[in-house]
């Protein structure tokens, strides 16, 4: 995909019209980055931000024990790193590549010069970090009132497909340590109510596929 098919395609650049993504597109670089490797690290000071041409990142922070919480994964037209560029803050999170990434990386400096030139970008850029704001507080929201078994099944709901005789399929091949650092919980946890579940027939694993067989309860 072109770069300029990227920025158009993505949600902080949905308000610009051609000529400021033409621009953009201009002074924008491509990087490839490897298979496991650091793109940004929590706490350092950089000047990037960086759209996804291939590839898939993840999104983690760690706490205290060392322990991993994937905050988000990001594909392809998704895009990170945008608010240390703006507010000139430390990197809040570590992004690391799961597989080889084609990145569009734009630098500060640049970025900047851009939105004094062009005051409708400026705006654009208010509205989705106003977005931003709102969708962080839903998060908090749901977290704050969920249990672990809730967030488990809002979860797998999330990545399930539907199929033909009413049944849902989780078709990517997710670990118990995956899921957990997803709804902030432990593997062990999550190997408990999965089983449960399994136990219940309400899932079906296999070969690392689930099937969700049916309505999953209210609790456990």
């Amino acid at each position: 995909m072109e770069a300029i098919e990227i920025l158009k395609n993505n949600e902080l650049f949905k308000g610009f019209g051609f000529n400021e993504l033409e621009a953009l597109s201009g002074f924008a670089r491509q990087k490839i980055i490897a298979k496991n490797v650091f793109i940004i690290k929590e706490g350092e000071r950089t000047h990037e931000m960086f759209l996804i041409m291939e590839g898939i990142v993840d999104v983690m922070l760690n706490n205290q024990d060392g322990d991993e919480l994937i905050l988000s994964t990001l594909q392809a037209g998704d895009i990170f790193g945008e608010l240390s560029l703006l507010d000139d803050k430390p990197r809040s999170a570590n992004v690391i590549a799961r597989e080889e990434c084609k990145l569009l990386v734009i630098h500060k400096s640049d970025f900047f010069e851009f939105l004094n030139k062009n005051s409708n970008a400026a705006v654009q850029i208010i509205k989705y970090l106003c977005e931003k704001l709102r969708s962080t507080n839903n998060i908090a929201y749901s977290y704050a009132l969920m249990d672990v078994y809730e967030r488990l099944i809002k979860y797998l709901f999330s990545v399930a497909e539907p199929m033909a005789d009413g049944k849902f399929i989780i078709s990517s091949a997710l670990t118990h340590k995956e899921i957990a650092l997803k709804i902030c919980t432990g593997r062990e946890v999550v190997t408990r109510m999965l089983k449960r579940l399994e136990k219940d027939n309400y899932l079906t694993i296999e070969n690392k596929t689930i099937f969700i067989n049916k309505e999953l309860p209210s609790s456990l």
